[in-house]
């Protein structure tokens, strides 16, 4: 099954969301950085990225150029997930990003993600 990376500094959420799509059959690798996990997704060429936009070293859109910018990268498809707030413009710029298919807003319902990886995955 496929394999998705999630960089996120929120372990909370990070082990939730590991342990359901782990359930689910997917194989699941964590980054709690914006380097962290820029590194592993060069490495690993996961099937789809869970990206966290507020995080240490590097924030959320500066990973989101990095990954399109690199050939290993450039067409793994990207959900940008937030628990700040963040006005519609905000959310433009981010999805204006070839490599985001969507941004939610956290907390957001496992049920919900598990409806966008499978949509994105299918595809």
């Amino acid at each position: 099954m496929a394999t998705i990376l999630m960089i996120d500094d929120d372990a909370d959420f990070s082990g939730l969301a590991s342990v359901h799509f782990t359930k689910l059959g997917y194989t699941v690798a964590l980054a709690q950085n914006g380097k962290e996990g820029l590194a592993k997704a060069i490495a690993l060429k996961p099937d789809l990225i869970f990206l966290d936009i507020v995080m240490p070293e590097m924030n959320g859109i500066e990973v989101l150029r990095e990954l399109q910018a690199a050939d290993e990268t450039a067409d793994v498809p990207v959900i940008v997930m937030s628990g700040k707030y963040f006005d519609s413009g905000m959310i433009e710029i981010f999805t204006q990003e070839r490599n985001c298919r969507a941004f939610l807003g956290k907390p957001v319902a496992l049920a919900q993600l598990q409806e966008k990886v499978e949509a994105l995955l299918k595809k």
